[in-house]
């Protein structure tokens, strides 16, 4: 399973898990279509691989077919996972969740094609499945996509207890993305085209200072120190990830200077990003859907949280560590999270504990936590 820690001030620790309880109906019969539907996030779809291996694995000659967010699923499309792709925002799928509606013909035709039908939806028993009842003779399983909040179990592993009610083994609950030749031939002409070698690519750094909330969000002076001081003292070449939902404070910070050795991303699909973040020697980020795409790479990953639970929502990699600070708010209960303006959880990590998560990688011992703060401040 490889390792995962949080570190709350200096000291470390295994972050708990609370393993899920498998039973064993029986596995249905011989499949030979399949179609998931899945409209989560970035970070909820990587969570939800383990379970999708299982599925592939378990009907290994069924035709996959997956539906929603094509920006999402071009990660896994003809990558192991699945042949198609098709978008859920398309044309008639409307229809599907409005309640004893007319359902749009061409799709209840596609629908009608599948032997089996997996959806991650909240309501078993809302519009949408209820109509893809009345579309197909298939078979329906209802994946619950998110835990109860007070349940603090993973949601990968959350998502295979809930497949498991269909007689499916689960798997190791690691995720993993498969790139093609073709993804890696990109990012190799992306990083010879930027005079980065294949060496200096290996020890390259990456960072992403933003996330999909600015709730989720590491002071951003604090990230540009920190980066300053890396690039000082390992000498490495820093990709800065950079995507549409970062703020004007980030870019600002990360856009304004580039002394050589900062690479910027921007404006990348997530297939091309992966590609060029594949191999490289450790990343860097926030709670965020990048953070863990970068573990599901299996680059080591240190991933800075606040106001949520990583023991729901931290990456799952064979290195991943966890900085957080430990307070009695954090984490957020749902209906706080929204309310709550002072991040007390994130501003209270300094620069030394996320250099403590970087040590804790194995993969960095040459830079100690004194040499980090006294380039901080002559970066400043």
């Amino acid at each position: 399973m490889g390792f995962r820690f949080t570190i709350e001030g200096d000291r470390l620790q295994p972050l708990p898990e609370k393993k899920a309880s498998f039973s064993s109906p029986e596995v249905p019969p011989r499949v030979s279509s399949l179609l998931v539907i899945h409209q989560g996030a970035l970070g909820d779809f990587i969570l939800a691989l383990p379970s999708l291996e299982v599925l592939r694995k378990t009907f290994p000659g069924a035709k996959t077919v997956f539906m929603g967010y094509p920006r999402i699923l071009e990660l896994v499309e003809n990558r192991f996972y699945t042949e198609e792709m098709l978008s859920i925002d398309q044309k008639g799928m409307a229809s599907f969740f409005v309640r004893d509606g007319v359902l749009d013909p061409h799709l209840s035709k596609f629908f009608m094609a599948f032997q089996l039908i997996v959806v991650f939806t909240k309501d078993g028993e809302g519009n949408l499945i209820r109509n893809l009842r009345r579309a197909s003779e298939g078979r329906i399983f209802h994946i619950n996509p998110f835990p109860r909040w007070d349940e603090r179990i993973h949601l990968a592993d959350h998502l295979l207890k809930e497949l498991s009610r269909y007689g499916l083994s689960p798997s190791e609950g690691l995720p993993k993305l498969y790139l093609n030749e073709s993804d890696r031939m990109w990012g190799k002409a992306f990083w010879t085209e930027g005079r980065v070698s294949p060496e200096e690519r290996t020890e390259a750094i990456i960072v992403h200072p933003g996330s999909g909330s600015k709730k989720k969000v590491w002071p951003s002076d604090r990230f540009l120190r920190l980066v300053e001081s890396l690039q000082k003292h390992l000498h490495s070449k820093v990709l800065v990830v950079l995507g549409p939902a970062e703020g004007p404070e980030v870019r600002r910070a990360f856009e304004a200077e580039n002394f050589g050795t900062r690479i910027l991303a921007k404006g990348l699909s997530l297939i091309r990003l992966a590609s060029i973040m594949e191999g490289c020697r450790f990343f860097i980020g926030n709670d965020s859907g990048i953070s863990h795409l970068a573990a599901a790479l299996g680059i080591p990953t240190v991933a800075i949280f606040g106001p949520t639970d990583p023991r729901v929502w931290a990456p799952r990699g064979k290195k991943v560590v966890v900085v957080r600070r430990g307070i009695p708010c954090s984490p957020c209960p749902p209906e706080r999270f929204f309310q709550c303006h002072h991040f007390e959880c994130l501003k209270g990590i300094e620069m030394e504990d996320v250099l403590g998560g970087i040590k804790h990688l194995g993969i960095v011992k040459e830079i100690s936590r004194e040499e980090v703060r006294d380039g901080g401040k002559e970066g400043r």
